[in-house]
């Protein structure tokens, strides 16, 4: 019989082994992919923005004195506002806003709560969708922040490149706390991961709040669907498009000025229903991306069992810390890639406090994801 450090010993190096190769493909696809120069063309593309919002009086104004401030003309785009119920003034201050600024197309749509299990974000959007005139689709979240030459950089690689969906980089700002610095490093690393599955052609995630799409691709794959979920509008989306129009349908838009920026969580119980949200959508993947997810589990899960495991077993201290400074030099090349391109190469500094955080904030979200609750938006969401 096997003893219990031999075991431990071929999961770690099996799960090792895969990982690695994972991400060495995922850094290989980060550092072939081109950033995009748009070409000075004339850019006709009629477009409808889609915001979903709820409870966002904090954040909406700030977000639609962006939108009114592209370099592009006003008569080619639309924003649409989806006001998910709200339960403060948020609907006041868009309407204010709209008076203020009837020279641009912009219109509130009020969702009602009809069903409290209701998939809420997708639901607001499919029915943003269903009223908007656009040719091309692009969502964001009403807490972002975008530049002027945003929309002009979304339109410009659609026109040249023609794809059913395009993926646009999404950045952290205004981090002040080292939780708040690390939450930045920590997503920007998943951005580079998104980017280089996207170069390989096997695309894997997204995320809604820098988001493109055909409307007409949206309607060829009948929505979002999997509406037991109340996440995941983005990469099902996405999983449904790749299925349809192939892997090559769906491109990413390395470029800055396509970043649109959030702020990270100020409070950790914020921060864990944020991140269980996200992965409660893990079951209604396919089994190639549960692959994926499941091996960097697997690969965290061993490193904290394993730092256990000493407390019985003191000589495999060795073997954790070398795992740790392993997976540390297989992550680097991809984590240096994503923040040079944005600009932050000082938030490496963070590097080998995340090799230790990481895992286990990864294991409490993986498990609440697929058996806890959480809270989104002032709503109680069950799994």
């Amino acid at each position: 019989m096997a003893e219990p450090i031999q075991i431990f010993n071929f999961l770690l190096i099996f799960f090792g082994a895969v990982y690695s190769v994972i991400i060495f493909i995922y850094t290989l696809g980060w550092y072939r992919l081109k950033t995009f120069s748009p070409p000075n063309i004339k850019l006709n593309t009629f477009v409808s923005i889609v915001v979903p919002a709820r409870n966002e009086k904090n954040n909406i104004r700030n977000l639609l004195t962006n939108l009114t401030q592209q370099d592009y003309l006003k008569e080619n785009y639309e924003i649409i506002i989806i006001d998910d119920n709200s339960t403060d003034s948020t609907t006041e201050i868009v309407n204010d806003f709209i008076e203020q600024h009837a020279e641009y197309n912009i219109k509130i749509i009020h969702l009602s709560e009809e069903n409290p299990e209701a998939a809420y974000k997708k639901k607001a959007i499919s029915k943003a969708i269903e009223a908007s005139m656009g040719e091309l689709i692009i969502t964001t979240d009403a807490d972002c922040t975008i530049n002027k030459n945003w929309l002009r950089s979304f339109v410009s690689f659609y026109q040249i490149e023609k794809p059913q969906m395009i993926v646009g980089p999404v950045s952290f700002h205004n981090e002040v706390s080292i939780f708040e610095k690390l939450q930045s490093f920590e997503f920007l690393s998943l951005i580079a991961v998104t980017a280089g599955a996207i170069r390989i052609k096997r695309p894997i995630m997204c995320n809604g709040a820098n988001l493109a799409y055909e409307k007409s691709a949206f309607k060829a794959v009948n929505g979002f669907g999997n509406d037991n979920f109340s996440s995941g509008d983005d990469v099902f989306l996405l999983l449904k498009i790749k299925q349809q129009f192939g892997n090559k349908s769906v491109r990413f838009l390395k470029t800055l000025d396509a970043i649109v920026y959030t702020e990270p969580k100020k409070k950790i119980i914020d921060f864990i229903h944020q991140r269980t949200r996200w992965a409660s959508k893990n079951k209604g993947y396919d089994v190639k991306i549960l692959l994926v997810s499941f091996t960097v589990y697997m690969v965290n899960l061993l490193l904290i069992i394993g730092l256990l495991m000493t407390l019985v077993y003191p000589t495999i201290f060795k073997i954790i810390l070398a795992s740790m400074l392993i997976k540390m030099l297989i992550d680097l090349p991809i984590l240096f890639g994503i923040t040079k391109f944005v600009n932050q190469r000082k938030i490496m500094i963070y590097t080998f406090p995340m090799i230790i955080l990481y895992p286990i904030y990864i294991i409490i979200t993986g498990a609440l994801g697929i058996i806890g609750n959480y809270q989104w938006k002032g709503r109680k969401i069950k799994n």
